[in-house]
């Protein structure tokens, strides 16, 4: 979704009123209405006009209701989504999986059960995003159950990260959470990204081409340089705290990035002020011409 599009998107929603629980219970009862009218229009009994036209006019206003619980439920998804923007899937992808969890929700709810519609919508959504996340977020497919695994070693990584002030190793993230060093440094290596900017950044290797190939290393470092030009230049275009904080995080100028404690203290900044910022940062990038060709790095 382009940002133009995205900024108009929430915009939209954000004027949609929210409803309170009496109008949802008669939403939802509206909608059950509609469902029981369409199973019996579809029984396959012979009704007379009369009876067919009120049953059409149920199904209708049922349907309507349907919409009504979901869009003015969609500020809700895009609060859940919201946290799940450090994965690789960008948040407009975040929240049109969670979307999908919302209309599902829609369909399950019993309100019998006396259960308000957010906290149950709610439980929709993040399986549907988790789902997601766990399916479309790596070039590789793995089981939603170790991604999850995945997901707590990253968890681990960065928070031992922000207090040492550096990347931790495998064996201090591993003693973080209890687990073996070996089954730590595999999901770990799952964690990363198939394509990495800090590679770009190190591109020492591509421009000294080694023996034997040299014509065709030689071609790729002319080409990986061409590509750090082309990131320099849209980073550059980045408000000054925007480039200042992504440069440092992702290690721009020496290869070697920071954790959202040194940016922070570098900065006087919050660590959630510093991930704010590096997010700004990569959406703002999304919408760059510069950057054809290169969006499974913003995506990451």
């Amino acid at each position: 979704m382009a940002r133009d599009t995205w900024g108009q998107y929430l915009e939209e929603i954000s004027r949609i009123p929210l409803l309170s629980h009496q109008e949802v219970l008669a939403a939802a009862r509206r909608r059950e209405r509609g469902e029981r009218a369409r199973a019996r229009l579809d029984g396959g009994r012979r009704l007379d006009p009369r009876t067919a036209a009120a049953l059409d006019e149920a199904i209708a206003e049922g349907r309507r209701a349907q919409q009504l619980l979901v869009t003015s439920n969609l500020r809700l998804v895009v609060s859940v989504a919201r946290r799940y923007r450090t994965t690789s899937l960008p948040l407009p992808d975040l929240v049109q999986e969670g979307a999908i969890g919302l209309i599902r929700a829609v369909d399950k709810f019993d309100h019998r059960h006396g259960i308000a519609f957010s906290t149950y919508a709610t439980w929709w959504i993040r399986q549907a995003i988790s789902r997601a996340v766990a399916e479309q977020g790596r070039a590789v497919r793995v089981p939603k159950h170790v991604s999850d695994e995945v997901a707590a070693c990253v968890r681990a990584r960065d928070e031992l990260g922000d207090r040492l002030g550096h990347e931790p190793p495998a064996a201090a993230v591993a003693a973080a959470l209890g687990a073996e060093k070996q089954r730590v440094a595999v999901l770990l290596r799952a964690a990363a990204p198939a394509t990495s900017l800090h590679q770009l950044a190190e591109d020492g290797a591509a421009l000294n081409p080694t023996a034997g190939g040299a014509a065709e290393a030689g071609a790729r470092g002319a080409e990986l340089a061409e590509l750090r030009l082309r990131l320099d230049a849209a980073i550059g275009t980045l408000p000054d705290p925007h480039c200042a904080v992504l440069r440092e995080r992702i290690g721009w100028v020496d290869g070697r990035p920071r954790s959202l404690r040194a940016v922070a203290a570098a900065h006087g900044l919050s660590r959630d002020v510093v991930r704010r910022v590096e997010d700004e940062a990569r959406e703002m990038l999304r919408g760059l011409s510069q950057l054809d060709g290169l969006r499974g790095w913003l995506e990451a």
